[in-house]
């Protein structure tokens, strides 16, 4: 069915490039807003970009893991404060929005995969960024629906698969996390989900957890990309504790994302296929 006009915010970063081109092969032509044109931290700037009555995904975020400590106020301006503007901007304007979070917004301590309607408790100051952005859309009375992901990979930055390729062709063997659990998702699946739901006759709202269907560990992915890759390196398994970062992660990242699935009426894609596939276009 027609969507109407399509607003990709953050639309050259990894999901948004993707985004934009699933957008396009389903016929739809979205609004591309990004740096350094368009600073979604400027309230001006989300009202030259939102048109009334539009679809607005927000992929716009500060994603700095490490450096959102040391740049708190930054963070906190595009991850959250920016989100409000854009909120009241949508509210004004009648605009729907879809806006993209993270696993971030958990502490990682739970023992089985988190829900929906699980409490937040960021550990991180990127974390709690984005927990306060979501807060600031969903109090809003703007018509909208937060979608939160993890592990995501794709060709248009930088990502753990990148990163593991890169060391694999200096080294001879790696170390790797163990202790982290998530599922390793292809930002070109998520982008299809999201087409999904801007495609809907009734605009879905409230709150989505969308990851890759299954669950592994950091080391276990490594060694898949190195296997796929035909990469002949030793891989060991270590503990989180063992490379100290200066943001704490969450070590468990599993969604439940029974919610979306009923939503969409499928079953999400399994971790393994889209990253092999990946892997082999790299």
């Amino acid at each position: 069915m027609p969507v109407g006009t399509v607003i990709i915010l953050g639309g050259r970063g990894m999901l948004g490039t993707d985004l934009g081109k699933a957008c396009r092969s389903a016929g739809i032509d979205p609004m591309i807003y990004d740096l350094p044109e368009f600073d979604i931290g400027r309230r001006d700037h989300l009202e030259q970009a939102i048109l009334p009555g539009s679809t607005v995904v927000n992929c716009a975020a500060y994603t700095n893991v490490e450096k959102a400590e040391s740049e708190p106020d930054l963070a906190e301006k595009i991850n959250a404060q920016a989100v409000g503007y854009l909120a009241e901007t949508a509210r004004t304007r009648d605009a729907y929005v879809i806006h993209i979070s993270t696993d971030f917004v958990f502490d990682g301590d739970l023992d089985r995969p988190y829900a929906e309607t699980d409490a937040p408790n960021p550990v991180s100051v990127y974390g709690s960024s984005k927990w306060h952005g979501e807060q600031a859309l969903s109090h809003s009375d703007a018509r909208c629906c937060i979608v939160r992901v993890q592990w995501t990979y794709g060709h248009g930055g930088t990502n753990f698969v990148k990163k593991i390729l890169e060391l694999a062709q200096s080294r001879d063997h790696l170390k790797v996390i163990d202790d982290q659990i998530g599922s390793p998702t292809a930002t070109t699946e998520v982008a299809r989900v999201l087409v999904e739901m801007l495609s809907m006759q009734e605009k879905p709202t409230g709150l989505f957890h969308l990851a890759a269907s299954g669950y592994t560990s950091r080391y276990e992915m490594a060694r898949f990309v190195l296997d796929v890759k035909g990469i002949p390196i030793s891989v060991q398994p270590c503990k989180s504790s063992d490379f100290p970062t200066v943001a704490r992660r969450p070590l468990n990242s599993r969604f439940d994302c029974s919610k979306l699935e009923q939503l969409l009426g499928r079953s999400l894609a399994d971790w393994k296929e889209p990253l092999a596939r990946f892997v082999e276009e790299l």
